[in-house]
């Protein structure tokens, strides 16, 4: 199985304002999401990235995402969303998705659970789109911890409106 982490970014490495807004984001980057999502037929989040895009995204949530497979890890034992497989690890995720028979995952955060990942050795690659826009302060696309993550770059491809899609693989640890 392979995962991969998929995050729009600012340069400064954020992904969303502190309250959770992405208004700062072209229209083009959810364009890209689809064609991603479509592509893996499958998303992984967070419930707090769920909470947050649908409350503030009527038009624009992953509701609207026609996949067959759409997961959101929490802790909450009681959390229910209908239309989406409810987990409480990244482990569990995996599990559930390998079970669904998904060679790859794509990983959409938040910064919480993309570092929760790293930290379980679950993820494979990195795909960051960089968006020219900075944000002073906000959410960043891995929570600060304590650990290192070499990479390997494999390729970058220029995207509308100066955007850059970066993709690296994950370097194997000895």
């Amino acid at each position: 199985m392979n995962v991969v982490l998929s995050m729009a970014i600012s340069p400064n490495g954020l992904i969303a304002r502190e309250d959770g807004r992405e208004d700062w984001l072209p229209s083009e980057n959810w364009d890209d999401f689809l064609v991603d999502a479509k592509a893996f037929n499958n998303i992984v989040m967070g419930r707090e990235t769920y909470e947050l895009v649908k409350k503030l995204y009527a038009d624009y949530n992953f509701d609207n995402v026609d996949i067959a497979h759409k997961v959101i890890i929490t802790r909450n034992q009681d959390f229910k969303a209908e239309g989406y497989a409810v987990v409480h690890s990244p482990e569990e995720a995996v599990t559930y998705l390998r079970q669904q028979s998904i060679d790859n995952v794509l990983l959409i955060g938040g910064g919480k659970l993309n570092t929760e990942f790293i930290k379980a050795s679950l993820v494979d690659e990195i795909w960051l789109t960089v968006t020219p826009y900075i944000i002073g302060k906000g959410r960043p696309f891995i929570s600060p911890e304590d650990f290192d993550l070499p990479l390997i770059f494999k390729e970058s491809k220029q995207l509308s409106g100066g955007r850059v899609q970066l993709k690296y693989r994950l370097k194997e640890q000895s």
